[in-house]
């Protein structure tokens, strides 16, 4: 079927690892069922999504598009999932502006191409084109269009590294994404959302390296599309799952009113990264100091080996109160994620994906 017209699958959904094929559109707003969606990204896991209820994946190409799916699927207060494509960057320090945002209800997927650059490979390994006008003018009019909601503090957005998202996507574009929810916990116990994923709901998502890895600033192909809401859906479902086990924690009023108190912005969020960064640029500073003057290895009893020594030790010294001063902020806005999940039952062979969809199992093959 085209990727233009909806298609719902049965409950018995054919137990064949093939990966679904459809057949291209004209259409700028690419609709696909989600099973087909996941059993794409499924295909080698060894997990079928049969009877999940009707999903819809959205490629919005225009503004139009947008508007159209905000205002059907997108009602405050409300969560979606949320996510950002980037494509790769091979110099260092040379990062390249996000391409794609994603968003996601339980039954509906957003995938808005934020830009278009202005040169593209086709394929892997072919040969560079000009990208059409009309694409490049209608990812600016996409972004443009999800300002509005992306700033919507009622309109929570859940997902796996939302910070470092919002900030690409402030450094960019400009844009400020408020009523972030991180799902990954902390630092010293973070899962992957495909981690996140199984552990929650059962479910096992793959993610293709070569995927990951594609161009997400070209005109997107049917699987990128599919990969893209994969990963939004995910965040959704995630969140589902975590606030039907901790309602007090996860529930919509709880999240809404811990943000407000204390999220910060993502210019703050930046220069954070900044400081973080500038940290690691003068331990790397230090080691190198340290390793010209032969320090601590070859540390004398000279006066010069000490002046050395003292002279490393203040810089460091410096730069800690820069960074203590960077990150001194009261604001923590972090769920009880690892506490919740440590105290949740394991999840089955059979288990459901959410409160909003009941009908729906995941089943091993």
């Amino acid at each position: 079927r085209g990727l233009s017209g909806e298609r719902a699958l049965s409950s018995s959904v054919p137990r064949s690892r093939s990966i679904p094929s459809f057949a291209s559109s004209s259409s700028s707003s690419a609709r696909v069922s989600p099973q087909d969606m996941l059993l794409l990204l499924l295909a080698t896991s060894g997990l079928l999504l049969p009877g999940i209820g009707e999903k819809v994946v959205t490629h919005a190409t225009s503004a139009a598009d947008v508007r159209s799916w905000v205002e059907e699927h997108c009602s405050a207060p409300g969560v979606v999932g949320f996510d950002t494509e980037t494509r790769p960057s091979h110099r260092k320090g040379r990062p390249n502006p996000p391409a794609v945002i994603q968003l996601s209800t339980m039954h509906a997927c957003l995938v808005a191409q934020v830009y278009v650059a202005p040169r593209h490979r086709l394929g892997r390994r072919g040969a560079w084109v000009e990208s059409a006008r009309e694409a490049r003018e209608g990812a600016d009019g996409v972004r443009h269009a999800l300002t509005a909601t992306l700033e919507d503090r009622s309109i929570l957005k859940a997902g796996v590294g939302v910070d470092n998202d919002a900030i690409d996507l402030w450094q960019f574009w400009g844009l400020e994404v408020n009523g972030r929810v991180e799902l990954a916990g902390v630092a010293e116990r973070s899962r992957s959302l495909a981690r996140l994923l199984a552990t929650t709901t059962g479910v096992e998502l793959s993610k293709p390296k070569a995927l990951q890895a594609s161009d997400w600033a070209a005109p997107l192909g049917e699987r990128q599309v599919a990969y893209a809401a994969a990963d939004a859906w995910a965040g959704r479902a995630i969140y589902e799952r975590l606030s039907s086990l901790d309602a007090s924690s996860f529930g919509l009023d709880a999240v809404a009113a811990l943000l407000d108190a204390g999220e910060r912005s993502c210019c703050e969020l930046y220069a954070m990264r900044r400081a973080r960064q500038a940290a690691r640029a003068a331990l790397a500073d230090v080691a190198a100091q340290l390793g010209e003057e032969g320090l601590p290895h070859r540390l004398g009893s000279g006066e010069e080996s000490h002046a050395s020594a003292k002279r490393v030790i203040t810089a460091l010294s410096g730069h800690a109160r820069t960074v203590a001063r960077s990150l001194a902020d009261s604001k923590d806005t972090r769920l009880p994620v690892d506490s919740v999940l440590d105290a949740a039952p394991e999840i089955d062979e059979v288990s459901t994906l959410g409160r909003e969809d009941r009908s729906g199992v995941v089943q091993r093959k």
